[in-house]
């Protein structure tokens, strides 16, 4: 099927096509003064363009914009818009409402659309914001092509009138009129074919935004069947899943690869995203993963995928795996394993045994398997939350991803009813690389994303979860990504449990400058947090706050930027930290011999120098002299038992190299996220950490 064949599709009735005489643009923000925070190509806005363009006959096109910068630019040359849309989500809510004042300042006919999930579910708490809002004029909820398109036609017909328009509750389209009186259409039908929006890949709506630092991203399919109260796909409305046709999706992919190749060289970036909540569950996954690889081939993109893999048939999920070359991340994300928070959340009908089997059959095909894990759930107590955390390190997950829960405003559980029910708790905190100053018209505008989470409930105290937070650094320094990896091999092989050691570190007051480390990270943990809402939005427009924000003074992803700390400046003490634990673990079980201990030692000094200068001064080479052959244990599937086979004749010099692809990719992500902590601390979430280790030689080899 061509590109252009997509536009003759039957779609939903929406009518025959009127003419626009206005002018519309399309944003999809991101900030940018410290990094590109929301890095996505404005997908989502290009599927609205294009099937409103579909649809509507424009006088002129409609103009989708992402970066801020070129906004403001827009606005200087051609004034501003007759109706502009802002997509809504936690990472570019407040940038909306603040740049939408000030276009109603500039031009107060202007007509304000948003859309997007960031919006209540409670039609009480829907008319609340809607009133504190009263910048925006229309909000379409839920899925938005069609409602988009009708109110469109609406306004249209109404010569533009909007406060009349407000006035017919039109399907998934929210407003309140100037007397205050609100309007709250009902949820529309849905497609029920998504291959009836024209691609804004194959149309070219969204070359401009390949620019070596946005990420692509496309979709399969929307919609999921479970029905999780945390996540906005968790109402019923999602429950039916649509898909894109396959072949569009093939023709799209290769689009991407072809532009990608283009625009990558030396600096840019060379991953994809899929927006599915499921990938890889569906038979047509395993087409689209043939694609995928067929792509690889051609275009040598992507390297890595970001996407949610699916929740059950995790047959077919390690099936898609194996197809792509190691560039997808294997999830069995359970969120918590305590039947009473599952059960609170809505996911009990997702098969946790399922996601157990995963880590363990994706290490056959060396996959880079990880599982999420959410802390403040209702009903999880602090002792459960460990238990989860212990069950998945002894399934083998490479990483074990912690979350605090955020209260999502288009979720169920983020209703005051649902938050009074279990006695959350909610603390608020500006997001990471989300904030920024614009000069607007001559004005400055000052954003800053706030974000609601549960720190305490019934059943979890506000000092349990500063334990557990402990915790999960912990985790994230000395377990995930296999960093540790050869040392975490030797204890599993004397059947030592992996959780215990993490517990060891967490409770073991280290020395030195990582005692202070540790000190910083539960400091920060805490007084990042504010209890007032209202407080903190009035301390975001203060003086120079936003301009703190921006040079990384505060408002720092504490997890990630100390892993950077601890994988740069802090490696050496890390080293030593893991060496007293695991040794303090070996007296424990009484296999303290002098054999086992020494081969800890030399297994620690082994996993520190394949992590040692990779994100700073990598051309270092880096040397160690070992007794023991820690290399051939570390690549045997079937270690023996006593560690004396792998002792050397003699003690032998090792190199740990970077190859030249491994240099590459780093360049890459140091290029499009920055080389500071900041950017390192990005970095580890975008890449397969455990494939930029470096490699050990032998030198008499």
């Amino acid at each position: 099927m061509s590109p252009s064949q997509y536009d003759t599709l039957p779609h939903d009735d929406i009518g025959p096509k009127k003419k626009l005489n206005k002018t519309v643009w399309l944003i999809d923000p991101t900030y940018t003064q410290q990094q590109v925070s929301a890095e996505l190509i404005p997908y989502a806005m290009g599927l609205l363009a294009c099937y409103a363009e579909k649809c509507i006959d424009f006088d002129t096109p409609v103009r989708i914009f992402k970066y801020p910068e070129k906004l403001v630019e827009a606005i200087a040359q051609d004034g501003a818009p007759d109706i502009i849309g802002f997509s809504h989500f936690v990472w570019n809510g407040y940038f909306g409402y603040e740049f939408a004042k000030r276009l109603k300042e500039i031009s107060p006919q202007i007509i304000t659309i948003f859309g997007g999930p960031s919006y209540p579910v409670d039609r009480d708490e829907q008319v609340e914001f809607l009133e504190h809002h009263p910048e925006i004029d229309f909000y379409v909820i839920k899925e938005g092509e069609v409602p988009f398109v009708r109110l469109l036609q609406a306004l249209i017909d109404a010569d533009f009138n909007a406060d009349a328009v407000k006035q017919l509750s039109i399907p998934s389209v929210h407003a309140i009129d100037a007397a205050g009186k609100p309007f709250l259409g009902n949820s529309s039908i849905r497609l029920r074919d998504l291959t009836v929006i024209p691609s804004p890949y194959l149309t070219g709506r969204l070359d401009e935004f390949f620019d070596g630092t946005l990420l692509p991203i496309m979709q399969v399919r929307r919609g999921c069947p479970f029905g999780c109260t945390y996540c906005v796909e968790g109402d019923a409305f999602y429950t039916k899943v649509t898909s894109h046709a396959e072949d569009k999706i093939e023709a799209e992919l290769n689009y991407i690869g072809a532009m990608m190749e283009k625009t990558r060289g030396d600096k840019g970036r060379n991953d994809l995203s899929i927006a599915d909540s499921n990938f890889g569950m569906y038979k047509g996954d395993v087409g689209i993963a043939k694609a995928i690889a067929s792509v690889q081939e051609k275009y040598n993109f992507p390297e890595y995928i970001h996407v949610a893999m699916g929740k059950n048939q995790k047959h077919r999920i390690l099936e898609v795996a194996g197809m792509v070359n190691g560039a997808l991340r294997l999830s069995g994300s359970v969120q918590t394993l305590d039947p009473t928070a599952l059960e609170n959340v809505n996911r009990a009908n997702i098969s946790t045994d399922e996601m157990m089997v995963l880590a363990l059959e994706g290490r056959k095909i060396d996959a880079n398997s990880y599982s999420e894990v959410i802390l403040g759930l209702p009903g999880e107590t602090k002792e459960g939350h460990f238990h989860t955390l212990r069950t998945l390190m002894e399934a083998g997950f490479n990483r074990v991803i912690t979350y605090q829960l955020m209260m999502l405003p288009g979720s169920e559980l983020a209703t005051r009813a649902t938050i009074e029910k279990h006695g959350m708790e909610l603390r608020y905190r500006v997001l990471p690389r989300c904030f920024g100053h614009f000069d607007v018209a001559g004005k400055r505008i000052n954003a800053a994303e706030v974000e609601g989470i549960c720190v305490s409930n019934n059943t979890l105290s506000f000092e349990e979860y500063l334990e557990c937070r402990r915790m999960h650094l912990m985790i994230s320094v000395f377990h995930n990504d296999a960093v540790f990896g050869t040392l975490l091999k030797f204890l599993k092989s004397l059947g030592v449990p992996i959780f215990r050691w993490l517990e060891l570190l967490s409770e073991t007051e280290p020395e030195g400058r990582l005692k202070q480390l540790l000190a910083d990270f539960m400091n920060d943990t805490s007084n990042e947090l504010w209890t007032d809402r209202e407080a903190l939005e009035a301390f975001i427009q203060e003086g120079d706050t936003v301009e703190r924000y921006i040079k990384g003074e505060i408002g720092n992803n504490l997890m990630l930027t100390y892993k950077a700390y601890s994988m740069t400046e802090y490696l050496p003490e890390i080293r030593d930290h893991a060496k007293t634990t695991a040794q303090t673990l070996l007296r424990e079980i009484g296999k303290d011999t002098p054999e086992n201990v020494r081969f800890v030692d030399e297994a620690v000094d082994f996993d520190a120098s394949k992590m040692s200068n990779i994100w700073q001064n990598n051309d270092q080479v880096i040397t160690g002299v070992f007794n023991y052959d820690i290399a051939r244990f570390s690549s045997e599937i079937d270690v023996s038992d006593s560690v004396n086979s792998y002792l050397l004749n003699q003690p032998t010099d090792f190199q740990f190299v970077l190859q030249e692809s491994q240099k590459q990719a780093i360049e890459r992500n140091l290029a499009v996220f920055g080389n500071d902590f900041k950017g390192i601390a990005r970095a580890l979430t975008k890449t397969h950490t455990k494939k930029l280790l470096r490699q050990p030689l032998r030198v008499d080899a």
